[in-house]
């Protein structure tokens, strides 16, 4: 049975006819050869070796157009066989692939899609961590599990539909979630910003402050200085003129001099 894959590297002849040596030793050999055991059991030394078949005789083709084509097909399909490890038994063995009768490749895509719809529904099952075993993949494909691929594949929709919901369900409580941190990050920024401007525009006033304290200070008390010079000047000023007057009116009075002649004296001055 098809164990490893068709080195297609090497002449694919040899491959079958190993191929074919080894079934010929089966109970299965037997019957594809006679049939039945019954009347018609024959020993399996009475099945010809793969090289004493003569080119028309052989149950395979010996085309190489043929052998090409079917050994990508027949490879797929052992790919699967691997993958799955459905047991050698039920495989199909390397000759087969190329036996002489209609249809040999549609058996093959028949075989590769099954065993694609087993690898999806297994994959399923440990993606969804699905609680209740399910059968193996060679029940799945010999069809002898409790439940039918069907029934599985409709189970694991269910499934998938669930798991959607909830996925969808769960996201949609982080964008919420998100967003409200979002949100708070923004209020949070905004309060720090404005804190930072209202500490700002105080420092600035603290520096305004205290620069017009230093700087103004010493000028104020100059001016208010200069400003009580200009007034006990002015004091000074008004008191020797009044003296100068009260003594030249106590002298003119003296002298006998009339307040006519007071304002006159007054106004020669001034002129």
């Amino acid at each position: 049975m098809a164990t490893t894959l068709i080195d297609t590297r090497k002449a694919i002849m040899p491959q079958i006819h190993a191929s074919w040596n080894e079934f010929r030793r089966t109970e299965e050999g037997m019957i594809y050869m006679f049939g039945e055991v019954g009347s018609n059991y024959s020993n399996h030394h009475d099945i010809p070796f793969a090289e004493d078949f003569t080119e028309k005789d052989a149950p395979w083709s010996s085309k190489q157009t043929v052998l090409e084509r079917n050994a990508v097909h027949a490879n797929k399909l052992i790919r699967l066989y691997i993958a799955l490890n459905i047991d050698v038994a039920y495989r199909m063995p390397i000759w087969q692939f190329f036996e002489i009768q209609s249809g040999v490749v549609g058996r093959i895509k028949e075989q590769i899609k099954l065993l694609k719809r087993i690898q999806k529904v297994l994959k399923l099952e440990q993606e969804l961590e699905i609680h209740e075993p399910l059968p193996n993949a060679t029940s799945l494909f010999i069809g002898t599990a409790q439940l039918s691929l069907y029934n599985i594949e409709e189970f694991c929709k269910l499934k998938v539909k669930e798991a959607k919901k909830l996925a969808a369900k769960q996201a949609r409580a982080e964008e919420k979630a998100i967003a409200q941190a979002k949100r708070r990050n923004a209020a949070l920024r905004r309060a720090k910003k404005e804190q930072k401007r209202k500490d700002n525009e105080k420092k600035r006033r603290q520096a305004w402050a205290e620069a017009n304290r230093v700087k103004k200070t010493p000028g104020h008390t100059r001016n208010n200085a200069k400003a009580l010079k200009r007034t006990n000047d002015w004091i000074r000023a008004n008191k020797h003129g009044k003296t100068n007057v009260l003594k030249m009116l106590k002298t003119m009075e003296r002298d006998g001099y009339t307040i006519k002649d007071v304002i006159e004296e007054l106004e020669r001055q001034l002129n």
